[in-house]
């Protein structure tokens, strides 16, 4: 799954204000103009980081994120957004946010917890991001401070924030978009606010329109193909230097959340690190032996075991047969 065009419309509609050639961006990353306004045109994760890209390094634009966000309204979410309008409360409209996510999302994901008298929201990514991860966060920072004002009113506000990256030059401007600001090189990216707006009564609330939507959430979901999971994430990770695989710190630094959130979002797709690992371990052992002559004890050492009896085992215990009996079978 990608991002819904509505996003790349207003990432270019901002680019475009600081005279970027946003029809050579589009020929580049190759969406045609038309498919902007359809609202069932998606673009992928690797089209969304390479017009990020592009755009920086056309032109200076202080904020990007933040003034993209900013611009994103509740009915730029298409069903999505009408359901949460049509929610009894804010408290259930996010609800149908946190649930439905995916379907506008796929490059970050979000889930909050209530601490004292604020309701704390958690930003994380569900894929490698490299340089677009701060635009994104930002973006989405700057989305949530207009969806909480397009729900209860201008006078709703976040009531903090923090993110993992160092103050950069255009700090100042982030109270401009977000009410706030900034906590700086914190280990989370999050945003809080007054818990009592969760039971903020929303002045569109429907329940059968409500129904409505939200059935039709629940068919989009089902149909649109699910992007990267976190699964996919360290997998991309770990095979980048196979013989090398790097520890879960390593991998959750890279993924800009910590250890512990690594270990929760794996444990909520059924698995552990020590699963994965062992997977993308033995995905490749498999291709070592079928494409290639290499003795098993160095197929071993490239995978990343020191000891061939330790892969051996753990290859058995996997296939169902060890690696001289898979070899054979493939070129029997």
């Amino acid at each position: 799954m990608g991002s819904a065009a509505i996003y790349m419309k207003r990432l270019l509609e901002v680019a475009s204000s600081f005279g970027v050639d946003t029809a050579r961006v589009l020929r580049e990353i190759r969406i045609s103009p038309e498919a902007l306004n359809a609202s069932d045109v998606y673009y992928t994760v690797e089209q969304h980081i390479e017009s990020i890209a592009l755009i920086k390094s056309m032109a200076d634009i202080p904020a990007l994120g933040l003034m993209v966000g900013s611009r994103i309204s509740i009915a730029d979410l298409g069903i999505m957004g009408y359901a949460m309008l049509s929610s009894r409360s804010f408290g259930e409209a996010i609800e149908v946010a946190m649930r439905f996510q995916r379907l506008t999302d796929p490059v970050l994901h979000m889930h909050y917890r209530i601490e004292n008298d604020e309701a704390v929201f958690t930003i994380e990514p569900l894929t490698v991001l490299g340089d677009a991860f701060e635009h994104d966060v930002e973006e989405t920072l700057a989305i949530w401070a207009r969806l909480l004002r397009d729900c209860i009113g201008d006078d709703a506000r976040l009531t903090r924030t923090s993110v993992t990256w160092r103050a950069p030059e255009y700090k100042n401007e982030y109270n401009k978009f977000l009410g706030c600001h900034p906590s700086f090189e914190q280990d989370a990216n999050e945003f809080a606010i007054p818990a009592r707006l969760l039971s903020h009564p929303l002045s569109m609330a429907n329940e059968q329109a409500s129904q409505i939507c939200e059935q039709e959430c629940e068919t989009l979901l089902k149909e649109l193909k699910r992007g990267q999971t976190i699964i996919d994430s360290v997998r991309r990770i770990m095979i980048r230097n196979p013989g090398q695989f790097p520890s879960l710190e390593v991998v959750a630094k890279v993924l800009h959340m910590s250890p512990r959130n690594l270990r929760r979002r794996l444990s909520e797709s059924d698995t552990t690190y020590r699963n994965v690992a062992e997977e993308v371990r033995m995905q490749l052992a498999v291709q070592y032996l079928s494409d290639t002559s290499l003795p098993i004890e160095q197929v071993s050492f490239l995978i990343g075991y020191t000891e061939a009896s330790n892969f051996h085992r753990a290859f058995k215990r996997h296939m169902g047969m060890t690696p001289k009996e898979l070899r054979a079978q493939l070129t029997g």
